[in-house]
């Protein structure tokens, strides 16, 4: 099955317009998860970036998971709060 994985980091949104094939809804929620631990990593690569982050005080990195009809099946989010 075809699904798609659109992320907003921050206030970036970043629409998936290839999409990925699962074997069903469960496993395309699975990957949403795993792949915010992911983007908070890159997120804190190098010193301007964490700096910024630092100031912020906190950033939310979201993923949700929609069909190839654009209905949305599920959604997660992670927050880093920093102080």
């Amino acid at each position: 099955m075809l699904f798609y994985i659109d992320v907003t980091d921050a206030d970036r949104f970043m629409r998936d317009e290839d999409g990925f094939e699962f074997s069903d809804l469960k496993d395309a929620c699975e990957a949403a998860v795993a792949l915010l631990p992911e983007l908070a990593r890159e997120a804190l690569h190098g010193p301007t970036r964490l700096s910024a982050m630092m100031q912020a005080r906190e950033r939310h990195i979201a993923a949700q998971v929609r069909d190839e009809a654009g209905k949305i099946h599920f959604r997660t989010r992670l927050r880093l709060d920093m102080e």
